[in-house]
């Protein structure tokens, strides 16, 4: 199996595909019923690991247009800024989702449609995605939402959303649940008081996931 949480790979993958795009287990079609629930237009929305999917293009399209897309892969970002070089309010960005450089309580809404599971087959799996949801977490207003499109059934998903450096209400729901190979929608809404309990915990979390060496 492929090394999907080796950004090199991203890199390699993106060159061979340039001039395509693909959505990652779920598109829009699917999604923008949940979108349009969380939250309206005129919020802010962060596409975790955007790749070359097309959900961000067409949210713009049904008027969800302040969208920051960012992808660890400066090929793709290339590739996605040039195909969409009039959509002047949605932008694109090489960042690592480890790292958000963005302000503290900023967004409404932030998707990740599977890099929660591409981090989960890379090397320092389960401290990686709590780096990613600590600053989730961080960039999201009270009451924002991370909304996380895994292939992860519960029992190997949910762990990751309730280390005691997060403040959530968690919730989830199957999509397709009649068909083979369903994926699962987590809803981690940010409740108040979650930046003072993480940085409380966060050294113990990384300590624990660190000399641990859980994966």
């Amino acid at each position: 199996m492929p090394n999907y949480g080796d950004p090199e790979y991203w890199e390699k993958r993106y060159e061979e595909q340039k001039g395509k795009t693909f959505d990652w287990l779920e598109d829009y079609e699917t999604l923008s019923i949940f979108i349009k629930h969380l939250i309206s237009p005129d919020n802010r929305i962060l596409i975790l690991g955007c790749g070359n999917a097309e959900l961000s293009e067409d949210m713009y399209q049904d008027g969800f247009t302040h969208i920051d897309n960012i992808d660890i892969s400066s090929v793709v970002i290339q590739q996605m800024k040039d195909r969409n070089l009039e959509k002047n309010d949605m932008s694109w960005t090489v960042m690592d989702v480890m790292d958000l450089k963005f302000p503290n309580n900023y967004f409404d809404l932030a998707i990740d449609k599977s890099t929660i599971d591409a981090l989960l087959c890379g090397d320092n799996a389960f401290i990686n995605v709590a780096k990613m949801t600590k600053e989730v977490q961080r960039v999201l207003k009270v009451g924002g939402v991370y909304m996380a499109i895994s292939y992860g059934i519960p029992d190997t998903r949910l762990e990751h959303f309730s280390w005691k450096h997060l403040n959530w209400e968690v919730s989830y729901q199957i999509i397709g649940p009649e068909l083979d190979g369903a994926h699962y929608l987590y809803l981690c809404r940010k409740k108040e008081g979650a930046d003072e309990i993480c940085d409380e915990n966060w050294e113990d979390v990384e300590a624990t996931l660190t000399e641990g060496k859980t994966e």
